[in-house]
C-alpha cells in the first residue's frame, strides 16, 4: 500500500507544471532514494510497455521519458532506468524515420488520391509530434500548408454533402450509417488539422447528432432488460459498440453504464429463480464492468444463498454436494465447503465423517501437484497455476506448492505483457 502511495506521490511530483523533482518530495516524505528511483523505475515500464507498445502512442514517448529521468535523478546508478531511457528514444527515432520516409514518399508524388494526402499530411503531423523542433519535419509542415488547407475544406465539403442528403422520414438505420459516414471524414480531417475551427464545429454537431441515435438504441436495451429479454439486449448492446468502435469509441461511458446495468438485471434475474451458478457469473460480469456498490451488496447475498444451499439443510445433504465435488475434482469448491460444514459439525460422527472426506482430498494432492510441476516445467503457465491453486487451497503448505505458484504467475504476467 505504502509502494503504491509513493509512486502515485511521485507521478504528481513528476509531472507537476511548476514543481521541481527530488527535494519537495525529500521534505515531505523520510524516503530512501533508492526506493524513490525503483518507484518511478515500475511506473515507467508499465507506461513503456501499454501506451507506447501496447497502444503506438508515440506521443506519449517525451511523459513516458521523464520517469527514467527521474528515477536516474534520484539514483545515477539505476542501470535499467537508463537502458529504458534509450529504448524509449530509439522507439522514438524509429517512429520518426518511418513517418518522415513515409511523407517524403508520398510527397514527391507527381499526383496523389485523396487516400495518400491524408497518410502524407497525417505522417508528417506524427514526425512533428514526436520531434518538434526537428528541422525537416517543421520545414515539411510549412510547405504542405496549403494542401492541409485544400484537403480540410474538401472533406468538409464531403461531410455537408453527406448530411445535407438525410431526409427526415429516412430510416433509422440510414440515418445512422449517413452520420457515421460522415462523422469519419470529418475526424479525418480534424487528424490533418487539429484545430480547424470549422472542422471543429462540425465534429461536434455530428457527435451530438449521433448521441441521439446511440442514446435511442441504448433506452431499447433498458426497455429490453427491463421485460428480462435479456439475450436480445445483449445483442443489441453489441451493435452498439461496434457503433461505438466506428467513432473513435465517444459513447464508452454511456455504454458501460448500460452493459452494467444489464448484467446487474440479469444477476437479479437469475437470483429470483435461485439459479445460483448463473447469478454469480452475471453479476462477476457486472463487477468487471464496474464496482458497484448494488452490484457488490448482491455479489454477498448470491454467495451467501448458494453457500446454505451447497451446505444443505442437513449434514448428510451437505456430505453428499461434498462427495459430489470430490468426484469431479472440484477440490477448490470442495475444499470451500469442507470448511463451512466443520464450522457447523456438533457431533463426532459428522466430524469423523469431514475427516474422511478431508484425507481424500489431501491424498488426491500428490498427483495434482506432479502434474502442476509438469505444467510448469514445460511453460504452461495458465494450466500451472490452476494445478497449484487447487494444491494451495486444500493445503497451503504443501510442498513448495505456494512458492510454485507465484512464480508462475509472475511469469504468465511478464508473457501476457508482450
Amino acid at each position: 500500500m505504502y509502494r503504491k502511495f509513493l509512486t502515485a506521490a511521485l507521478g504528481v511530483t513528476l509531472f507537476s507544471s511548476c514543481a521541481s523533482l527530488g527535494d519537495p518530495f525529500l521534505l515531505a516524505f523520510d524516503v530512501d532514494s533508492s526506493y524513490q528511483s525503483a518507484a518511478m523505475l515500475a511506473e515507467g515500464k508499465d507506461a513503456y510497455r501499454t501506451r507506447l507498445l501496447g497502444e503506438g502512442d508515440v506521443s506519449a514517448s517525451a511523459s513516458v521519458q521523464r520517469y527514467f529521468e527521474a528515477a536516474l535523478r534520484y539514483d545515477p546508478n539505476n542501470s535499467e532506468a537508463a537502458r529504458y531511457l534509450v529504448l524509449v528514444e530509439d522507439y522514438r527515432a524509429s517512429r520518426f524515420s518511418r513517418e518522415m520516409k513515409n511523407a517524403e514518399t508520398l510527397h514527391k508524388k507527381p499526383s496523389r488520391s485523396p487516400d495518400e494526402e491524408y497518410a502524407m499530411l497525417v505522417a508528417i503531423r506524427r514526425a512533428v509530434s514526436i520531434y518538434p523542433r526537428d528541422d525537416s519535419a517543421t520545414r515539411l509542415l510549412k510547405t504542405t500548408a496549403d494542401v492541409r488547407k485544400s484537403y480540410v475544406s474538401a472533406r468538409l465539403a464531403d461531410a455537408e454533402a453527406i448530411t445535407t442528403s438525410i431526409q427526415a422520414d429516412s430510416k433509422d438505420s440510414a440515418k445512422e450509417r449517413l452520420y457515421i459516414d460522415a462523422f469519419n471524414i470529418v475526424t479525418k480531417a480534424l487528424d490533418v488539422e487539429p484545430k480547424d475551427p470549422e472542422g471543429t464545429r462540425v465534429y461536434r454537431s455530428l457527435k451530438s447528432d449521433i448521441l441521439s441515435i446511440v442514446q435511442k438504441r441504448l433506452d431499447g436495451v433498458h426497455t429490453l432488460y427491463d421485460k428480462a429479454s435479456y439475450d436480445e439486449a445483449k445483442a443489441v448492446l453489441s451493435i452498439v459498440k461496434e457503433l461505438n468502435a466506428k467513432i473513435d469509441r465517444a459513447f464508452d461511458s454511456e455504454i458501460e453504464k448500460a452493459e452494467y446495468g444489464l448484467y446487474l438485471s440479469w444477476a437479479k434475474y437469475h437470483e429470483g429463480r435461485k439459479e445460483w451458478s448463473k447469478a454469480q457469473t452475471r453479476i462477476s460480469t457486472a463487477l468487471s464492468i464496474q464496482k458497484g456498490g448494488e452490484a457488490l451488496a448482491l455479489q454477498k447475498r448470491i454467495a451467501s444463498a448458494a453457500d446454505a444451499e451447497e451446505r444443505g439443510a442437513t449434514l448428510e445433504t451437505g456430505l453428499k454436494n461434498l462427495d459430489a465435488y470430490i468426484a469431479r475434482g472440484d477440490l477448490i469448491r470442495a475444499q470451500r465447503l469442507l470448511v463451512s460444514l466443520t464450522k457447523t459439525a456438533s457431533d463426532a460422527s459428522g466430524r469423523k465423517a469431514l475427516d474422511q472426506r478431508r484425507k481424500i482430498m489431501i491424498d488426491s494432492l500428490s498427483g495434482i501437484y506432479a502434474s502442476a510441476l509438469k505444467a510448469y516445467r514445460e511453460e504452461r503457465f495458465k494450466d500451472a497455476i490452476g494445478l497449484f491453486e487447487t494444491v494451495v487451497a486444500v493445503d497451503s503448505s504443501f510442498e513448495d506448492a505456494s512458492g510454485y505458484l507465484e512464480k508462475a504467475r509472475t511469469k504468465q504476467k511478464l508473457l501476457d505483457q508482450y
